[in-house]
């Protein structure tokens, strides 16, 4: 017969490290049979105010070789409780930890399909537990630390810790392999702390790829609902989502903080889209929760190469960004540190094949509207007649400091689906933004007092960073005002959301095709 022992209390001359546990990890609600972990989270608001994770293990003592059935529970980011349940052997410790998961899980909730996911919601009156798969777990006892997962994955995560030894060569100059460390680190410092705190676990990446899929189901709601964030906040489908996301993404919610704060309405879908950019880049960088000093180019298809400010190069991409702006936001001077020519593999080849394309389509009857501060652009003598008939054009995309090494590392990513809706910080629809002013664009970034961005996820010692970036215009489309376009309209190839006229600032350049823009240079800058 199972005996549970009192809360927070450890079986007799025995602590955390005395306990071994097994996989593998529950991934799916209500399917606990042949697993030996489990984690899951419940996000309710309303009456109550919870963000709660509860945590399962079948596990064994060193010490003794008995059994028992590990229980662990408490707000996310928050104090803990646990609970130790002696068994007589492995199955009854089994039938405990399963037993227990379904009483949380699936005897709490009814199925239903949000998103295209099937899921479980709280029967009335009822907390229900969602399982989080995780790659990588902070909560139960240590033990249970080493058991990763990373199903959906869609390479491997760094696995080990390069060696140096005297013949090995490093695959970019010191400069780079600064940068991509302290990227890479701070990346994962930035999601744990989203997550829970500073040892906190990951989502695998089918649990980040169910996510977008629930933030786009968050748009779809919200074109129906509108854009009066007092009614999203009011819609029980808006509601449905966030909740459901936030059970399955262990993301720190305030306690006590307002609704606006935190359902999935137009001015927080943007910054939960960067937030998961940002989880993927760190799941990628880590072994076992911990980053790691491995390859940073490890599954990375990008040449990096440090440019030197004396360089012919470096005296353009030192000095060229510095003068694109007509000075309308109060960012002052810009100082650019380090400078840094990017090229992803196939991304060249796959941009000159669309400029062609353009470029054969032309017709007179193109509009003559350019982005501004293009006079010193420096382009290749061989591609320079393609770049001009495609109105091709180098311009700005400001970037937090933590997705940096995401967007090395995928480019600048197009949703799986767009939906045609005016969101915070994308008031021309899901399209790829870049600006010609590059004080435009520094608002999304790291800087301190960044429009978007707030200042938030810097990297220490390392000021801000903005990408240049080639893109393929075509035959601009001037929007009349925001819209929540996913294509540009027939006949042009972009939109332009025009200072002085789209009820826009600053100029804003939308296309709705990823072989539209290529990355060429990474400034690291400060003002």
């Amino acid at each position: 017969m199972a005996e549970k022992l009192g809360k927070r209390e450890f079986p007799k001359a025995h602590g955390p490290d005395d306990f071994e546990c097994f996989g593998p990890p529950a991934e799916s609600d209500a399917m606990f049979a042949n697993t030996k972990i489990c984690d899951m989270g419940c996000f309710k608001q309303g009456e109550t105010d919870s963000n709660k994770y509860y945590h399962a293990a079948v596990i064994k003592s060193k010490k003794t070789s008995e059994w028992f059935a590990y229980f662990e529970w408490g707000r996310v980011g928050g104090s803990i409780d646990f609970q130790f349940v002696v068994c007589r052997d492995a199955a009854e410790a089994q039938n405990e930890y399963e037993d227990q998961l379904h009483s949380k899980n699936d005897k709490r909730g009814q199925w239903t399909t949000i998103a295209g996911i099937k899921t479980l919601e709280a029967k009335p009156g009822k907390d229900c537990y969602l399982v989080r798969p995780q790659a990588t777990r902070s909560t139960g006892l240590p033990d249970g630390k080493r058991i990763t997962s990373n199903t959906g994955a869609k390479q491997p995560v760094a696995a080990a810790v390069v060696v140096k030894t005297a013949s090995s060569k490093p695959k970019a100059d010191p400069q780079t392999l600064s940068l991509m460390k302290d990227l890479n680190v701070a990346t994962v410092a930035y999601s744990k702390s989203a997550l829970g705190g500073a040892g906190a676990s990951l989502p695998t990446q089918k649990a980040i790829d169910d996510g977008r899929t629930l933030l786009t189901e968050a748009q779809k709601r919200i074109l129906k609902v509108g854009d009066d964030v007092n009614a999203q906040v009011a819609d029980k489908d808006l509601y449905q989502i966030t909740t459901t996301l936030y059970s399955k993404i262990p993301k720190i919610k305030k306690l006590g903080a307002a609704q606006a704060d935190w359902i999935l309405s137009k001015d927080n879908i943007m910054a939960w889209n960067a937030d998961m950019d940002a989880f993927e880049a760190a799941l990628y960088s880590t072994v076992n929760a911990v980053a790691v000093e491995h390859d940073p180019f490890d599954g990375i298809p990008v040449d990096m190469s440090f440019i030197d400010s004396k360089s012919s190069l470096g005296q353009w991409v030192y000095n060229w960004p510095k003068t694109a702006t007509r000075g309308r936001h109060g960012y002052g001077a810009m100082k650019i540190h380090n400078a840094w020519k990017v090229a992803r593999h196939g991304d060249e080849a796959r941009l000159e094949k669309c400029q062609n394309g353009i470029a054969a389509a032309r017709t007179s009857h193109w509009s003559d509207e350019k982005p501004l501060h293009q006079k010193d652009v420096r382009v290749e003598p061989s591609r320079k007649d393609a770049y001009e008939k495609s109105n091709s054009s180098m311009q700005f995309h400001g970037t937090r400091s933590v997705n940096v090494s995401g967007i090395l590392r995928k480019s600048l990513l197009l949703p799986a689906q767009l939906v045609g809706v005016v969101i915070t910080g994308a008031m021309f629809g899901p399209g790829l933004y870049f600006a010609d002013d590059w004080m435009k664009s520094a608002g999304y970034t790291s800087l301190t007092n960044s429009y978007w961005s707030g200042g938030s996820g810097g990297v220490a010692n390392r000021k801000a960073f903005m990408f240049l970036t080639e893109v393929a215009l075509g035959n601009p489309f001037v929007a009349p005002g925001p819209k929540g376009y996913t294509e540009p309209p027939k006949g042009s190839h972009c939109v332009f959301g025009k200072a002085g006229h789209s009820q826009v600032q600053n100029n804003e350049w939308i296309v709705f095709k990823s072989e539209q823009h290529m990355l060429r240079y990474l400034i690291e800058f400060s003002c």
